[in-house]
Parts: structure tokens; C-alpha cells; sequence
């Protein structure tokens, strides 16, 4: 693993390669929070990870947590905590391909649900462009997996209003 370079909150949005993806979730945004909030329960519902763990400090800008995915583990810090609202990271150590990868998470009321945003930005290392930009579709496809679970999850536990 290497010492990745920090970036801050709004990063993602600019970085060399972005991957995002927004979703309607029929659920109110304090309920959807509670469960991106829930760190360790992500595996559930964004399956390509294995584990996370909460390192320091669960809640707030500089918290941070160790996530396991396949063949390594990244670690992550906390850029922005705004409940429930956004929340944002940076990897502090992960793969030698890249320099820098940051990601946030925002959520935005809609009628009686919510949109949720996922945004990840990375910068390849030196001659990683082509690798990180191919593997920038496979993201994309495992976000949207992720976010159609994070709906599934939160939909079905979220009671609805008789009619």
C-alpha cells in the first residue's frame, strides 16, 4: 500500500476521473442517513466490500475508518460531516495506481423520499491513466449496484403511510 495525497471535500467533483451516480430512494433522508452512517453494515448493501471498520472516531471531520475490498485494505479520513445531509472522505492509504482517490456522499430531500449522489474522484499514478480510466466503468457499475441495494434496504424498512 502507499500514502495517498489527501484532498478535501469538494475534490472528487474535479478530479482527473469521476464517477458518480444520483438515485431516487423512496425514504426520507434521516433514514437513509442512519444507514450510510451505520459504517460497518456498508458490506450489506455495497457488496464488492468486505469489511469496514470504524479506526477513529465514527462521526466528524477526521474520524476515519479501514475498508477491505478484495486483495487490500484502504484507509480513509473523513473531509466532511454534515448530518444528513453530506458526507465526504479521502483515502490517506491505498493502491500505488493512483495518487489520490476522494469520494462523497450527499443526500437532498425529494417529495417523500430523497436523491442520493455517490461521487468518487481519482488521479492515477504516472502511467496508470489508461488502467484507472478503464476500471473507472467497472466503479460505475458497482455504484449503481450499490446504491439499487442501499434503496432496496431502506425502502423495505421504512414503514409507509396508510392510504
Amino acid at each position: 500500500m502507499a500514502q495517498l495525497t489527501e484532498r478535501p471535500a469538494d475534490w472528487p467533483l474535479t478530479a482527473p476521473i469521476i464517477v458518480s451516480n444520483t438515485r431516487r430512494i423512496a425514504a426520507p433522508v434521516d433514514a437513509v442517513w442512519a444507514r450510510i452512517a451505520d459504517h460497518e453494515t456498508w458490506p450489506e448493501w455495497f457488496t464488492d466490500l468486505s469489511s469496514v471498520t470504524v479506526t477513529f472516531g465514527a462521526e466528524g471531520v477526521g474520524g476515519g475508518r479501514d475498508v477491505k475490498v478484495p486483495g487490500m485494505t484502504v484507509r480513509e479520513r473523513f473531509t466532511a460531516w454534515d448530518p444528513p445531509h453530506r458526507f465526504a472522505f479521502t483515502l490517506f492509504e491505498g493502491p500505488r495506481i493512483m495518487t489520490s482517490m476522494a469520494e462523497s456522499v450527499e443526500l437532498a430531500p425529494d417529495g417523500d423520499g430523497c436523491t442520493i449522489t455517490y461521487t468518487q474522484g481519482i488521479e492515477p499514478a504516472k502511467g496508470f491513466g489508461w488502467l484507472l480510466t478503464a476500471m473507472a466503468k467497472r466503479l460505475d457499475g458497482q455504484q449503481r449496484a450499490a446504491l439499487d441495494r442501499l434503496a432496496a434496504l431502506v425502502e423495505s424498512a421504512t414503514p409507509t403511510p396508510d392510504t
